[in-house]
C-alpha cells in the first residue's frame, strides 16, 4: 500500500500532535457539542410545537455535528493544514477517490456474498444495512422538514465529521505510534466499531482501509470526504427503493 504522499507532507506537522493535544481536542468538542445540543434542544423547545419534535431533534443531531466539525477546525487552524488536510489537492485525486469508492463497493460485496450463510444472503444483508445507516425508516411519514434536514446531516455534515476526525485527526495521531498500513487498519476497526451494528461493522471496515488508503496516498481528507458523501447519498436512494 503505498503512502508516499501524506509521509512526505506531513512528517513535521505529526509531532505536533501529542496525545495531550489530541485529548484536549476530543474533550473540547465533545463540551461543546454538548453545551450547543443543549441550547438547541431547549431553544427549540419552546418555538415548536409536540408535533415538531421529529424536526426538532434533527436539528439538534446536525448542531452537534457541526460544533464537533466547527471545533476540531479551530483547534487545528488552519484547516487545510495536518492535521485535518481539508484541501483541494487535485482533480486526479477526485477521480482516485471516486474510482477507490467503486473498488470499495465492489470489496464490500465480496465480503457479503462470504457471510452470506450468517447474514441471510445479499440482498438481506443490504435491507439490515440501510435500514440503521439510513434515516429512511425513522422518518417515515414524518414532514419534509424533518426530511430536508436529515438528508443534509446525513449525507454531508456526518461524512465531514468522520473524515475530519477518523481520516485526519485519528489517523494522524496513530501514525505517530504505528506504520502507515498499520495506522490505517486501526482507524478503521475504531471506524467501525463505532457504528455499533453488527451487520455494518464489514462495511464500515472496508470503508475505513478504503478511505484510509485515499488519505495517506493524496493527503487530504477532502478527497475521502467525496467518497463518503458519495456512499452516503447512494444509501439513501437505495433506503428509498428497497425499504419505503
Amino acid at each position: 500500500m503505498q503512502t508516499r504522499t501524506l509521509a512526505a507532507g506531513t512528517a513535521s506537522g505529526t509531532a505536533s500532535l501529542d496525545g495531550r493535544r489530541f485529548l484536549r481536542a476530543v474533550g473540547g468538542a465533545i463540551a461543546a457539542a454538548v453545551l450547543t445540543g443543549t441550547a438547541a434542544w431547549f431553544g427549540l423547545r419552546s418555538v415548536m410545537s409536540p408535533e415538531q419534535s421529529a424536526v426538532a431533534s434533527q436539528i439538534v443531531v446536525a448542531v452537534v455535528y457541526g460544533t464537533l466539525i466547527a471545533s476540531f477546525v479551530y483547534a487545528f487552524r488552519p484547516p487545510h493544514d495536518f492535521p485535518l488536510d481539508l484541501k483541494f489537492t487535485s482533480a486526479k485525486h477526485l477521480g482516485l477517490a471516486v474510482l477507490a469508492w467503486f473498488g470499495l463497493i465492489s470489496v464490500a460485496l465480496a465480503v457479503y456474498l462470504l457471510l452470506s450463510p450468517v447474514t441471510g444472503g445479499l440482498a438481506e444483508s443490504a435491507r439490515q444495512i440501510l435500514s440503521v445507516a439510513t434515516d429512511v425508516k425513522r422518518l417515515d411519514g414524518q414532514p419534509a422538514t424533518a426530511w430536508a434536514v436529515a438528508i443534509a446531516r446525513g449525507c454531508l455534515i456526518v461524512p465531514v465529521f468522520e473524515e475530519v476526525f477518523f481520516r485526519g485527526l485519528m489517523l494522524g495521531w496513530l501514525r505517530k505510534h504505528l506504520a502507515d498500513r498499520g495506522a490505517i487498519t486501526v482507524s478503521a476497526a475504531l471506524f467501525a466499531v463505532m457504528h455499533g451494528y453488527p451487520i455494518v461493522l464489514p462495511y464500515a471496515f472496508v470503508s475505513g482501509l478504503f478511505t484510509g488508503w485515499v488519505r495517506m496516498r493524496t493527503g487530504s481528507t477532502l478527497n475521502t470526504i467525496l467518497m463518503h458523501v458519495l456512499n452516503n447519498v447512494v444509501f439513501l436512494f437505495a433506503g428509498l427503493s428497497l425499504l419505503k
